[in-house]
């Protein structure tokens, strides 16, 4: 089961496709959601997004993650 936090998390990201950790924090912070480092960890430890190098570090949401925010 996701939290609000790892779920906006997803919605965020299969929208944007590729943002950086930085930008994801200060989104979900202007949304009054705490807890985002530990959220962002939890989601790639069970593989529903993933970190690419372009230009930076960035997240990206796998498949995986797709088929879970489609099945809430």
């Amino acid at each position: 089961m996701l939290s609000d936090v790892e779920r906006r998390i997803l919605e965020l990201l299969s929208k944007q496709l590729l943002i950086t950790k930085g930008e994801l924090t200060v989104q979900l912070n202007r949304e009054r959601h705490n807890g985002s480092d530990i959220s962002i960890h939890r989601l790639r430890e069970m593989g529903y997004i993933d970190k690419v190098e372009s230009l930076g570090t960035c997240l990206v949401i796998t498949q995986k993650g797709m088929r879970a925010l489609n099945e809430m």
